[in-house]
């Protein structure tokens, strides 16, 4: 048995234009796939910036919990020193100030995107409601 003629095997062999054109796509898209990974790279944030930015967020949680604990001891400690009441005031202001000061960071901390927005993902769908009350 002989092999059938293959236009596609000689083609290249026949007309070297064709030849070095493949060559150079390959070439081209080589290189493509080369700019495509340093871009890629570049783009990503460093360690130390992701680390910078957590450590941000923390110090802002913390500085939102020690500002309403000092601005309620204060106030407490002003009208006490208003009224001669030294210990009630200030104790029941530094505890205000303390509910205060957790009540801003619960904010703070629920100001960040969920993890799925970070990252891209879309969330589950949801389920359909229930038709319970229907009869």
């Amino acid at each position: 048995m002989t092999k059938p003629y293959d236009d596609r095997q000689n083609s290249n062999s026949s007309d070297p234009e064709l030849g070095d054109l493949s060559a150079r796509l390959k070439e081209l898209s080589g290189r493509i796939a080369a700019e495509r990974n340093e871009q890629a790279e570049s783009a990503k944030p460093s360690a130390s910036m992701t680390d910078a930015s957590a450590y941000a967020r923390g110090y802002k949680l913390v500085s939102e919990f020690a500002a309403g604990t000092l601005v309620g001891g204060l106030i407490g400690y002003g009208i006490d020193r208003l009224f001669g009441t030294l210990p009630f005031g200030l104790i029941f202001f530094l505890l205000l100030g303390f509910g205060a000061g957790i009540l801003n960071m619960a904010r703070a901390a629920n100001r960040a995107p969920p993890a799925q927005e970070r990252l891209g993902s879309t969330p589950p769908p949801k389920a359909a409601p229930d038709d319970d009350e229907e009869d």
